[in-house]
C-alpha cells in the first residue's frame, strides 16, 4: 500500500470522515470531493479507485485496496 493511501486514510479518520452505519458497514467521505461518500465493508468499497484497482494491478497478486478501506481499518483499531 502506498504512503499516499495511508496518509489520505489517516486524514479521513482524523477529520471525522468515517461513520459506522451498522455492524460492519461504514460510510466514509471522499478525500477529493466533500459532497461524496462511499459505503465500505471489511473488504469492499464502492469508490472508483477500488473498482479500478485490478485494471491497474492485474496479475501482480495484490488484493484491492483504497484509502477508504484503510480508513475503516484505522477507525476500528482506534475504537
Amino acid at each position: 500500500m502506498s504512503a499516499s493511501t495511508i496518509r489520505k486514510a489517516k486524514k479521513l479518520v482524523e477529520s471525522g470522515g468515517v461513520e459506522e452505519i451498522d455492524g460492519g458497514l461504514y460510510q466514509i467521505k471522499s478525500s477529493s470531493d466533500p459532497n461524496k461518500s462511499y459505503f465500505v465493508t471489511s473488504d469492499t468499497c464502492e469508490c472508483p479507485g477500488f473498482k479500478n484497482f485490478y485494471k491497474f494491478h492485474h496479475g501482480k497478486g495484490l488484493k484491492a485496496n483504497c484509502s477508504h478501506l484503510e480508513a475503516m481499518r484505522i477507525f476500528k483499531k482506534e475504537k
